[in-house]
């Protein structure tokens, strides 16, 4: 009988890609509305006021998960090529690998709580291991 692979359940894997998507669509939708807040422009404009930046990087990030959010759904509907899918996935994959490393490890490290901390690293693990997954479905 012949060893069959993990990517080739299709039903799995297609169902993972529609919440992925909705995932990115709506934490990209939230990050772009936010940004534009009244309490991030007051914190920009602080941190500007005492000689900071006003660092547009969550912004970017945020229009990058929002764009990788439809074509990932697209590609589940459409004839999007797997190749810009598999570098929409990579790329998101990686800023999320940044963003792990930045959250949990470069800032207060297991605060509040270690299972706190924890917790929130295996939520975002498996977002990042869906996003392998992913990715290695069209790469």
């Amino acid at each position: 009988m012949a060893r069959r692979n993990v990517l080739d359940m299709g039903g799995t894997i297609f169902v993972l890609q529609i919440v992925v998507a909705a995932y990115l669509i709506t934490l990209g939708l939230l990050g772009i509305i936010y940004w534009q807040s009244g309490g991030a422009q007051f914190a920009r404009d602080l941190n500007r006021a005492f000689g900071g930046s006003s660092n547009p990087f969550n912004l970017i990030v945020a229009i990058v998960e929002l764009a990788a959010g439809a074509i990932v759904l697209l590609g589940l509907f459409t004839g999007v090529r797997s190749g810009l899918l598999a570098a929409a996935t990579l790329v998101i994959a990686i800023l999320w690998v940044i963003q792990i490393i930045i959250v949990f490890f470069a800032r207060d490290i297991f605060e509040p709580s270690f299972l706190v901390w924890l917790n929130r690293l295996a939520a975002d693990l498996i977002v990042l291991l869906a996003l392998w997954l992913i990715n290695r479905k069209y790469a």
